[in-house]
């Protein structure tokens, strides 16, 4: 087994909405990772890990009822305080901002489906690879952390930076099979709707977009490595 500080450690909290192609990448370059269900109340001891990865979940992150939320918030913050650098994805980025004194709240809209979403800071590393057409779900949105840097926004905080940290409030590693089978589910189904969206359509544009939205995830994952190696 690797030493902790050569692992990357990834929270899962629900069953169709794993790492995807996070793990594809994952494997692809050797990497030594661990999977964690957030959810079985099973976390580890915290330590220096080479990254810690956070991703996304149908909870509300400032939801104080949810079973796993604190115990969960207390593992990442002390990850941070090891000198982890985290990587939040969605529901992750919010857990992220509340631990850099940010703040999480409803969002007036939600944004589900494809949305193109620009660089909006002139920062070489992070800026350009978190600007593009990426897979978004949630209802909720991020108040920037008051020492983060905003690197790609719209209406909403879409990606932000802060010393070896980066939250995305899209979905890099989700997959066209992951899409395919949210649009199988009653819930998700509803949920596209209520924002004027179609699945049939919906798994159409994945089709066409997925390979090229795959491509870009994994040059993501590549470059926080390279920040969060520094």
């Amino acid at each position: 087994m690797a030493d902790a500080a050569e692992t990357i450690l990834v929270l899962q909290h629900q069953d169709d909405a794993g790492p995807g192609n996070l793990a594809d990448w994952l494997w692809a370059k050797g990497i030594p990772w661990q999977l964690v269900d957030v959810r079985a109340g099973e976390l580890p001891q915290p330590t220096r890990h080479r990254a810690l990865m956070v991703l996304g979940s149908r909870e509300a992150a400032y939801d104080a009822t949810v079973p796993w939320g604190q115990p969960e918030r207390s593992f990442v913050q002390a990850e941070v305080e090891c000198g982890t650098p985290v990587f939040g994805i969605c529901y992750g980025a919010q857990l992220l901002a509340q631990i850099l004194d940010g703040k999480v709240q409803p969002a007036a809209e939600a944004e589900r489906g494809w949305t193109k979403i620009p660089a909006v800071a002139d920062e070489p590393q992070l800026a350009q690879v978190v600007q593009g057409c990426w897979f978004e779900w949630h209802g909720d949105e991020i108040l920037l952390p008051p020492q983060a840097t905003l690197l790609a926004g719209n209406r909403h905080v879409q990606a932000f930076s802060q010393g070896r940290h980066l939250g995305v409030q899209f979905h890099p590693e989700i997959t066209a099979e992951q899409i395919r089978a949210w649009m199988t589910a009653d819930q998700r189904r509803r949920q596209l709707a209520d924002v004027g969206g179609v699945p049939e359509e919906l798994v159409r544009i994945t089709e066409s977009r997925y390979q090229d939205a795959e491509r870009a995830a994994w040059r993501l994952y590549e470059e926080f490595l390279k920040v969060a190696d520094g």
